[in-house]
């Protein structure tokens, strides 16, 4: 059986490296976001603005699902029922849970925009920053709930412009502590697991030395093809 140089080709990448699910940010929740990590109860008494003792409960319910790239952190944000106040997600992250010191960085995303900043020093002055355009995406969702994407620079390494509390570590795994979404009630807790609301790998950049290997990896596997493609012409 004969193969062409481009079909041999095809089939060892497609070997080597299985696809993954594309997420599209567009208020559209697709496959590579799996299931649930969270849910958020619907309870028209649910407190408002109860940062230092979030429950499983929020006036306006939903379901959190996260996901991750070697670009981007996504979440989706799904509301369940209730009247939601609007389309935002404040969310807090724990950069370094390892070192239990809970939240070290928060969002304010919304359709308007998103501003990093550091819990506990929102509204003074270095511990805010509105974020270039060119680092996230936010779509609302037809049914009531957001979609966002943050690229994953800004969760490998200090953000310029925005101080943190020292020390400030960064893992490669980093847990969504605090959830204030579509109303003004805060989810989260210890109630909900260690991971808390969601967990997120941050995948590492391939330092320059690799990408040598991978791209010289590529240029004998496709010399190799090229030689067996020649044997196929000349015997087959």
């Amino acid at each position: 059986m004969k193969i062409s140089l481009l079909g041999a080709s095809s089939l060892a990448l497609t070997l080597s490296a299985p696809a993954a699910a594309v997420i599209a940010v567009d208020g559209v929740r697709d496959a590579g976001y799996g299931a649930a990590t969270a849910t958020v109860a619907t309870d028209p008494n649910a407190p408002h603005s109860n940062f230092q003792a979030p429950e499983n409960r929020a006036h306006a319910g939903y379901d959190i699902y996260l996901s991750s790239d070697a670009s981007n952190v996504y979440g989706y944000f799904d509301l369940t029922g209730g009247t939601p106040v609007g389309n935002f997600s404040n969310v807090y992250w724990d950069l370094d849970p390892s070192a239990g010191n809970g939240s070290d960085l928060g969002f304010e995303i919304g359709t308007n925009g998103v501003t990093a900043f550091i819990p506990g020093k929102n509204g003074q002055p270095g511990f805010n920053k509105v974020l270039d355009s060119s680092l996230y995406q936010v779509a609302a969702v037809a049914d009531g709930g957001i979609e966002w994407s943050l690229s994953a620079s800004l969760f490998r390494g200090p953000i310029a412009g925005l101080a943190y509390y020292s020390p400030q570590g960064f893992e490669n795994r980093i847990n969504l502590r605090l959830s204030q979404a579509l109303s003004f009630s805060v989810a989260g807790g210890a109630s909900y697991g260690p991971n808390r609301l969601g967990q997120v790998t941050i995948a590492a950049v391939p330092e320059p030395a690799t990408w040598a290997m991978m791209i010289g990896g590529f240029g004998l596997a496709g010399a190799a093809l090229r030689r067996r493609a020649r044997a196929t012409l000349a015997f087959g």
